[in-house]
C-alpha cells in the first residue's frame, strides 16, 4: 500500500527541544513518508499575556527570557541534524513574532497533524496542564492535535473514546484517514455508559464506519464511571492511544476542565489524538 506523506507540525517554544515528539516523528517516517514543518515561537507570547492578564497563572510575571536567537540557532542545528540522520523531510519557517499562538494557529491550518508536549506547552507560563495555552490550540486548531507524554511510544492498541456525538465521530475519521498504517492493530472503541443500562449509541452506523477503516474493531458498553476507566481500564491496555473529539469556541469548550480527556492531559502518560 502506498501512503500519502503526512505533514506535521512541531512548534519549538523558547529553549525546550521537543525530542519526545521528535522520536515519534522518527518512528512514524519509518511506516510512511513524514514532511517535518517547524515553528520557533517565543517562550513568552506578549499578545497572550496582554489579552488575558489575570487569566493565566503568573501573567503578571513576565519571566526573564535567554537570547532567543542563539536558542534558534541552536536547536535549528540540531533539528536540521536530526533529520538528515533518518531521511525526513523539514521546513522551518523563519517569520519571527512576539505572538506564538496566532504562529502556531497558522502552522496547525496548514498542516496534517500537529504535535505538542502533554507536559511542557508553555509550562514556564502555568504548568498545570492543560493550561490556558493549551486549551486555546486545542479549541482553535484547524487541525488534530496529538499530545504526547515524556516518554512517547508507538501505539500497540488504539483506544477510540465514542459517545455518540459529532465531535467523537468527526475524530474517529480523521485519525483512520491520518492513519491507515494502523487499521490493523488493536482497535477497540469505548462507550461509557456509567451506571445506566443504555445501547450504545447509533450502534448499526458505527459499527459500520469501523469497518470501513479497520480491519477489526471491537465495540465496548462500558458501565464504568470516568474515573475508574483511566485509573483502571486504560492503563491495562498494552501502550494505548487514546482518540477523543475536541472543543470548539461554543459553549461545549466550558466543559473542557470537567472532562475526561483534561484527566489523561494532567497525567501526561498517554498520547491523546484531538480533532474537533
Amino acid at each position: 500500500m502506498r501512503y500519502i506523506t503526512k505533514k506535521i507540525a512541531i512548534p519549538f517554544e523558547g529553549d525546550h527541544f521537543p525530542q519526545e515528539s521528535l522520536e515519534l516523528v522518527r518512528k512514524l517516517n519509518e511506516l510512511s513518508p513524514v514532511w517535518l514543518s517547524a515553528t520557533f515561537v517565543p517562550e513568552v507570547d506578549y499578545s497572550a499575556l496582554w489579552s488575558m492578564a489575570g487569566g493565566i497563572a503568573g501573567a503578571v510575571f513576565v519571566p526573564e527570557i535567554p537570547d532567543e536567537d542563539a536558542i534558534v540557532a541552536r536547536n535549528g542545528a540540531r533539528l536540521e541534524e536530526f533529520c538528515r540522520a533518518y531521511s525526513i523531510r523539514l521546513t522551518i519557517h523563519k517569520d519571527r513574532l512576539d505572538f506564538a499562538l496566532p504562529l502556531i494557529r497558522k502552522e496547525a491550518r496548514f498542516s496534517d497533524l500537529m504535535l505538542l508536549s502533554g507536559t511542557h506547552f508553555f509550562d514556564n507560563i502555568d504548568s498545570r496542564q492543560p493550561n490556558t495555552y493549551m486549551k486555546d490550540i486545542l479549541h482553535t486548531a484547524e487541525c488534530p492535535v496529538l499530545l504526547l507524554p515524556d516518554a512517547a511510544y508507538m501505539p500497540e492498541n488504539i483506544v477510540l473514546a465514542y459517545d455518540g456525538t459529532p465531535a467523537s465521530v468527526t475524530a474517529i475519521k480523521q485519525f483512520a484517514r491520518l492513519f491507515p498504517e494502523f487499521a490493523g492493530r488493536e482497535i477497540t472503541l469505548v462507550h461509557l455508559d456509567g451506571e445506566r443500562d443504555a445501547p450504545l449509541p447509533d450502534q448499526e452506523y458505527i459499527e459500520e464506519l469501523a469497518s470501513t477503516y479497520f480491519t477489526h474493531c471491537r465495540l465496548l458498553n462500558l458501565r464504568i464511571n470516568h474515573r475508574d476507566f483511566f485509573s483502571t481500564w486504560l492503563p491495562a491496555r498494552q501502550k494505548p492511544w487514546l482518540v477523543a473529539g475536541g472543543f470548539g469556541r461554543g459553549e461545549v469548550s466550558q466543559l473542557f476542565n470537567r472532562s475526561f480527556v483534561a484527566e489523561v492531559i494532567r497525567e501526561h502518560k498517554i498520547p491523546v489524538f484531538i480533532a474537533h
